[in-house]
């Protein structure tokens, strides 16, 4: 049997995804997205979505954001601040940095309501068929998403099709409601 802990996962995922050629990615890209907007949440108005890194090969979160602003919907984004995510609107207008793990990051200092989401689109490196993930490790999106009402949706975003079953589940994982991957849309509602 693979030992399937987080340690072992990031690391081969996070390989993995680097091996990708940029067509090949981009295609991905392109396939999860017309997979997530087959989701029926557009009825929506809050929708909190990661910014790709997409250098790193994170799954392109840049149409879904345009898509968003598009259909009027509000996009809030994080910002890493002492040791957890806050949360800010972005419009046509905001402007970002870049902070030190390579990830955009809007300039402002209005924070957002987070009580008000009702979307998360959240990055994973890898997915289990029971809807738990394995992030980057930070534990961000953990906290963050333990500190919403149950009745958020969590949607996960993911190159690769889900592993059997991540070994070490901890109580304060949280479950995703879907991963959209390029094949398909992967419910665990």
């Amino acid at each position: 049997m693979i030992n399937n802990n987080k340690k072992f996962l990031r690391k081969a995922f996070k390989e993995k995804r680097s091996k990708i050629n940029l067509t090949q990615y981009k295609y991905l890209c392109k396939c999860i997205y017309n997979n997530l907007i087959k989701l029926k949440i557009w009825d929506k108005e809050f929708f909190h979505i990661y910014l790709s890194n997409d250098s790193k090969k994170e799954v392109s979160t840049n149409d879904i954001v345009s898509l968003l602003i598009k259909k009027n919907k509000k996009v809030i984004v994080p910002k890493i601040c002492d040791e957890q995510l806050i949360h800010f609107e972005l419009d046509l207008n905001t402007e970002f940095i870049i902070n030190k793990l390579g990830i955009r990051e809007p300039i402002t200092d209005v924070e957002f309501d987070k009580s008000l989401i009702e979307i998360i689109i959240v990055p994973l490196l890898v997915f289990d068929r029971k809807g738990q993930r394995v992030g980057y490790g930070g534990g961000y999106y953990d906290k963050f998403m333990s500190d919403v009402p149950n009745n958020v949706v969590k949607i996960g975003l993911s190159l690769f099709e889900p592993v059997e079953e991540i070994n070490d589940i901890y109580a304060n994982d949280i479950k995703l409601n879907f991963v959209i991957t390029p094949s398909k849309i992967h419910s665990f509602n």
